[in-house]
């Protein structure tokens, strides 16, 4: 590489460069998470714990717990994945199990409060995009798909 600074500063074509590289590194990063199975987990705080199995062929999966004594147990196989998990507070449990699907998984659960619970069994064209918000303390959603 080769270059010249008109006014004696080359730490700013250096910053610059290092920009440019550092996007394009990023850009690289963000192409292979799109092409492979990701499953990615998060947890901040103490206790939490996540127990995922994730069986396909495409999964893009963002597990994510910020608190304490937070649970999640997550079994799903189905041709493609794309799920996102996200709790927030403490005490909070997320069991969400799916024997096998056709086609795609994109369904979303956030939990922002403290004893909440999820359960999710089963698939079906419902459940295929459905979002489960659920906030405040100590509440419980049954989520049964045929």
């Amino acid at each position: 590489m080769f270059s010249q600074s008109v006014d004696g500063r080359i730490n700013d074509f250096v910053l610059s460069l290092n920009e440019t590289n550092s996007r394009n590194l990023n850009q690289n990063t963000n192409q292979y998470f799109i092409s492979h199975n990701i499953v990615k987990i998060a947890q901040i705080g103490n206790y939490n714990q996540a127990n995922l199995t994730i069986i396909s062929n495409n999964a893009y999966v963002t597990a994510k717990q910020t608190g304490n004594n937070n649970y999640m147990n997550v079994y799903k196989k189905a041709d493609e994945i794309n799920q996102s998990y996200i709790q927030s507070g403490s005490n909070n449990y997320i069991s969400d199990v799916s024997s096998y699907s056709r086609g795609v998984e994109a369904m979303k659960v956030n939990q922002d409060g403290n004893n909440l619970t999820i359960f999710s069994t089963g698939s079906n064209s419902i459940s295929k995009d459905m979002i489960i918000n659920q906030s405040g303390n100590s509440g419980t959603i049954y989520v049964f798909n045929r």
